[in-house]
């Protein structure tokens, strides 16, 4: 079905989820609008199906994970069969959850924007957090968007390269083109400019966007930009609210959910929840790659923390932030990921000491007790490499690998050719392919709406 008809539906539909009292008072679904700011905030809940749901086909295609033949073979779904292997093809003409998915949220979130222009109230408290949250969700959207189906932000080409269509309402009869990727990134960091001040600092449920997580997504937006002032600006901001990290002698590193259920738990690393539910993520052959695995050493608690030795040399991962919420796995915005971030920019800003005593100050939580020692680096290029290396080590399964491939994939130090072998055959991956941009859907293509080169 074409997303625009999907939405026209989704429309009449949308309203389902406000409650019983609200469909009792509207018994006619044509009239299902929402009008209080408890009606949009009812919108905003469905977090579970609609929010907080995150995309995982470019987990699949990146190098975290690896199957077997056998493993390959038994997948269900084909988009991920074919993600796996980048094929040329990866949907054949099968339905994409990736991209209904963050179209829905822009969606819902374009509905309580447009329903807040017709309302006065004297609860600007609510009316701000629910304006910040409606923006914060669709600008989450349109960066998952943008790191699966458009080519990786460049300053130079950015004004000529594709990007995807901007919803700015819940009009669903408008049509609009891929426009470009600088329109695209100028929208959503305009969104998030405009929610950060309107959130709240604090939020009873992290499935819920706060202050901190505005500042937190601006900041992994600007590193893909590779405007490393403003990513280290923003990350600055996010830590000057929440800045504690897990002590990982604390946690019991045999469980086979070692983290707390950040919805139920004390997780203070979540600052936003978003979980891929995909069952691949979490199947006994989807095997963690060996080179990475090896690189943690004894004294590196994430070694426990993040993996399961399945026997015969196999390994999997059990680390997920998502901590017992189900089969889950966590995807969201955490502290540890800003730390990173922090210290990545500061080295490329020149302030290489400070730099690594960012990083020093996250490792030395995820070390046994006593047994740290300090990295000490004053070369801005070695440096940089071992940051990227920690990051590596630490992100493993949070779907930021894909994206630091595309970005780093430009710069000759840090290229890699991603490798599959299935049923003896080798598939492979080189920097800069044009798989590293995920096809549109076949039914959203138009003479307005050209496919991606594959």
């Amino acid at each position: 079905m074409n997303n625009y008809k999907y939405l026209l539906l989704l429309s009449l539909a949308v309203f389902s989820s406000c409650g019983k009292e609200f469909l009792e008072a509207k018994p006619d679904k044509a009239l299902l609008v929402p009008t209080t700011l408890s009606d949009m905030q009812a919108l905003l809940n469905n977090t579970a199906n609609i929010f907080n749901k995150s995309p995982y086909l470019t987990v699949l295609a990146s190098d975290d994970f690896y199957t077997s033949t056998a493993g390959w073979q038994g997948l269900s779904v084909i988009p991920e069969k074919n993600a796996y292997i980048w094929a040329k093809d990866v949907y054949e003409s099968k339905s994409i959850g990736d991209w209904n998915n963050a179209y829905k949220q822009i969606f819902y979130a374009n509905v309580v924007l447009d329903g807040l222009l017709k309302i006065e109230t004297n609860d600007q408290a609510s009316f701000n957090q629910i304006k910040g949250s409606a923006l914060f969700y669709r600008a989450w959207a349109y960066y998952k968007l943008a790191e699966q189906f458009c080519a990786p932000y460049q300053n130079t080409t950015a004004a000529t390269t594709p990007g995807i269509m901007l919803h700015l309402n819940s009009n669903v009869n408008e049509r609009p083109g891929r426009g470009n990727l600088r329109q695209l990134y100028d929208q959503l960091i305009d969104d998030l400019v405009t929610a950060s001040p309107l959130l709240s600092v604090s939020v009873d449920i992290k499935t819920k966007p706060s202050k901190a997580a505005a500042l937190a997504l601006l900041s992994k937006v600007y590193l893909a930009m590779e405007r490393y002032d403003l990513a280290l600006k923003y990350a600055d901001e996010a830590l000057a609210i929440s800045s504690r990290l897990i002590d990982y002698n604390t946690l019991t590193l045999t469980a086979a959910r070692p983290f707390p259920n950040p919805l139920t738990g004390v997780n203070d690393e979540v600052l936003f929840y978003s979980a891929s539910t995909a069952a691949t993520l979490n199947a006994a052959l989807t095997l963690v790659d060996s080179t990475l695995y090896k690189s943690y050493t004894s004294n590196d608690l994430r070694r426990q923390a993040f993996f399961k030795d399945a026997g015969k040399g196999l390994v999997t991962f059990k680390g997920t932030y998502s901590g017992s919420i189900g089969a889950t796995t966590f995807f969201g915005l955490s502290v540890d990921e800003i730390y990173l971030i922090k210290a990545e920019c500061e080295v490329r800003q020149g302030r290489t000491n400070e730099g690594i005593k960012t990083l020093n100050l996250l490792l030395e939580k995820r070390w046994l007790k006593n047994t740290f020692k300090p990295y000490q680096e004053t070369n801005q290029d070695l440096a940089l490499s071992i940051i990227l290396a920690e990051r590596r080590k630490e992100l493993i399964a949070r779907d930021t690998r894909w994206t630091d491939l595309r970005r780093l994939n430009s710069d000759a130090r840090f290229q890699v050719t991603l490798k599959r072998v299935i049923n003896n055959q080798v598939y492979e991956l080189p920097p800069g392919d044009n798989r590293y941009v995920f096809p549109l859907p076949d039914n959203e293509l138009s003479e307005h709406v050209i496919q991606n080169t594959r």
